[in-house]
C-alpha cells in the first residue's frame, strides 16, 4: 500500500520483507564506503529507523555474513515521489537508487539531496535531542557560524561519506558503526574544547545516538571546521624528493635541501605539540588520563611484535617462488635477519623502562597530515581502522605514532622510485633514496625529542627512547611486509629495506 512518509514503510512487513531480503543485499557490496566486499551477506535486519525529514531518514542496517559475522551500517534514505526528483536520481545518482516501492515511491541514498543535508546541519548547529534517540551536539565553533547552510558532496573515496557546509565546515558521516565514543570525535573534541593545540581541525559537533559515555554509543556523524590547505603531506614529500632525485646522486645527504629539512623538523614539532596536548587531560577525563608504562604492558607489546614477525616472516617464506629475483635476494636477507631481530625485541622485553602511555592518533602517516603554505594540521584521529573501537581507544606509547611517521618518510623516498619508473629510468637510486630517508628522518626526530624536552610520556634515557622507537618502526615494517606481498607486491622492496634498515 502507498506510504506518505518513510518512517511508514518501516512499520510494513511486507516493505520490510523486500527491503532486507531483495534490495540491501544487492545494493550494499556496490557501494564503496560497505567494507566487506569479499564476504558473502547472509542477511541484513534493520535495527532502527530515525526519521530526519517526513520523507528522508537514518536506517541502521545490521548485515550478517555466512562466516557468522556481523556488521552495523549507516544508510540515509529517501523516498522521492515527484518527477523532478526521481530525475535527479535516475540521471545523476543511478547507483545510490536502491529500488522503486510500489505505488509508493523511489528509494534511494538520501545523501545527495540538499534539503536533508541542511537538516543534518540544523540538528547539530541547535545541539538537537529527539525522543528516537537521535542526539546532536555542537562545538564552540559553531557558535560564531551561520544557522542556514549551502552544502556539496565532494567526490572523496573514503570508507565515510563527507558533507561540506558553506565551504566552512567538513561534516563526515560515519558508514560501518560500532558501538562506543569514535577517537576521532573523543579526541578532536578534546584537542579543540579542552587544550590549546591548533594544528587539528576545530570540533564543530557531532551526531549520534545514545549518551555520548556509554559503552553502546553510535556515533553517526562529526563536524570539524575545514582546514583551507594545499593538500596533504604525502604529496607535498613526492614534490621534495621529485626535486632531490633531479639532483647530483654523488649528494646524498647534503643534496636534502633546506626546505625539506624545514617541513621535516616542524613536522616533528607539530607531532610533539598533539602528543603533549593528548597527554594533558586530568582526573575528570578518565578515558584520556596517562597511565604509566608498566612491565606487563612491555611484555604485551614486545610479544605481539614477536608473534607479528613470526606470522609474516612464516607468509613470507612461503611465498619466495611468487617473487622476481631481486625482490627474492632482499626476502632471504630480511629471513637470516630473523634472530637478530627476536634478539632484539627480546632485549625489550626485559629492559626496564619509566614512561607513560597516553591516547594517541593511532594511525599517523603523512596522509594524515594536512599542508598549508607554512604549516600542517593533523587530521583523522580514527586509529587503525581495522582495530575495534576499545581497541582503537587504548592509551599507548605515543612513540607508536612517531614509529609510523618514520616509515611514512621511508615510503616518500622510495614510493617516489616506485611511481615514477619512466622518470628515473636507467639510475639506481635506491642508495640516494635511503640516504633522504635518514637525514629527513634524523631532522624529524631532533625535532620531536627536542619540542617534547622531559615530557613523561618518554623514557629519560636516550637509549631507551631509541630502543622503543626502534620496536614500533620494526613493527610497523613487518606489518607491511604481509600487506604489500598481498596487496602490492611490486612495492614490497620498501618494507624489505625497512625492516633490513634496523638490523
Amino acid at each position: 500500500m502507498p506510504h506518505s512518509h518513510l518512517a511508514d514503510l518501516f512499520a510494513d512487513s511486507e516493505f520490510l520483507e523486500a527491503f532486507t531480503t531483495m534490495l540491501l543485499p544487492t545494493y550494499l557490496p556496490q557501494q564503496r564506503w560497505f567494507t566487506s566486499k569479499g564476504k558473502t551477506v547472509a542477511g541484513t535486519q534493520v535495527q532502527a529507523f530515525h526519521p530526519v525529514l517526513e520523507d528522508a531518514g537514518i536506517a541502521l542496517i545490521e548485515v550478517h555474513f555466512t562466516d557468522a559475522s556481523r556488521e552495523l551500517y549507516q544508510l540515509p534514505l529517501s523516498l522521492n515521489v515527484g518527477t523532478e526528483q526521481r530525475a535527479f536520481y535516475q540521471t545523476q545518482h543511478p547507483g545510490l537508487i536502491l529500488g522503486e516501492i510500489t505505488e509508493t515511491g523511489l528509494l534511494a541514498d538520501a545523501v545527495p539531496r540538499a534539503d536533508f543535508r541542511a537538516a543534518l546541519y540544523e540538528l547539530v548547529f541547535q545541539s538537537e535531542e529527539r525522543a528516537s534517540g537521535l542526539k546532536a551536539e555542537a562545538g564552540r565553533v559553531l557558535t560564531h557560524a551561520s544557522s542556514e547552510a549551502e552544502s556539496v558532496v565532494p567526490a572523496i573515496d573514503t570508507s565515510n561519506t563527507a558533507i561540506i557546509y558553506n565551504d566552512s565546515f567538513f561534516f563526515k558521516l560515519f558508514r560501518k558503526l560500532d558501538p562506543g565514543l569514535n577517537p576521532d570525535l573523543e579526541l578532536i573534541r578534546f584537542l579543540s574544547e579542552r587544550t590549546d593545540f591548533q594544528h587539528c581541525p576545530p570540533y564543530g559537533g557531532s551526531l549520534g545516538i545514545g549518551d555520548m559515555e556509554a559503552d553502546h554509543y553510535l556515533n553517526l556523524g562529526l563536524m570539524s571546521g575545514k582546514v583551507h590547505n594545499r593538500g596533504d603531506a604525502w604529496s607535498l614529500f613526492q614534490d621534495l624528493t621529485e626535486r632531490y632525485f633531479a639532483g647530483d646522486d654523488e649528494d646524498d645527504d647534503d643534496g636534502v635541501d633546506e626546505e625539506t629539512l624545514s617541513r621535516a623538523r616542524l613536522l616533528g614539532r607539530r607531532t610533539a605539540e598533539m602528543h603533549r596536548a593528548l597527554a594533558s587531560a586530568g582526573e575528570d577525563r578518565p578515558d584520556l588520563v596517562p597511565e604509566p608504562l608498566t612491565a606487563e604492558y612491555r611484555r604485551e607489546i614486545t610479544q605481539a611484535a614477536l608473534r607479528l614477525l613470526d606470522r609474516q616472516f612464516t607468509q613470507l617464506e612461503s611465498r619466495l617462488s611468487e617473487l622476481g629475483e631481486s625482490k627474492q635476494s632482499l626476502a632471504h636477507e630480511v629471513l637470516g635477519a630473523r634472530p637478530h631481530l627476536e634478539q632484539q625485541l627480546g632485549a625489550l622485553r626485559d629492559r626496564p623502562l619509566t614512561a607513560q602511555l597516553t591516547r594517541i592518533h593511532g594511525d599517523y602517516h603523512l596522509g594524515q597530515v594536512l599542508y598549508t603554505d607554512d604549516d600542517f594540521y593533523i587530521i583523522d584521529f580514527e586509529g587503525e581502522p581495522l582495530l575495534t573501537i576499545p581497541e582503537r581507544r587504548r592509551k599507548r606509547p605515543p612513540l607508536k605514532d612517531v614509529g609510523g611517521m618514520v616509515r611514512s618518510f621511508h615510503y616518500a623516498a622510495q614510493g617516489q622510485l616506485l611511481l615514477n619508473p619512466e622518470r628515473y629510468s636507467g639510475r639506481d637510486l635506491s642508495q640516494r633514496a635511503e640516504a633522504w630517508y635518514r637525514t629527513v628522518s634524523d631532522a624529524y626526530l631532533d625535532a620531536y625529542f627536542e619540542a617534547c624536552g622531559e615530557a613523561s610520556f618518554l623514557p629519560a634515557a636516550d637509549d631507551d627512547r631509541r630502543a622503543l622507537l626502534d620496536l614500533f618502526i620494526l613493527e610497523k615494517a613487518v606489518y607491511e611486509v604481509a600487506y604489500e606481498l598481498n596487496s602490492r607486491p611490486e612495492w614490497l622492496p620498501i618494507p624489505l629495506k625497512g625492516v633490513l634498515s634496523l638490523v
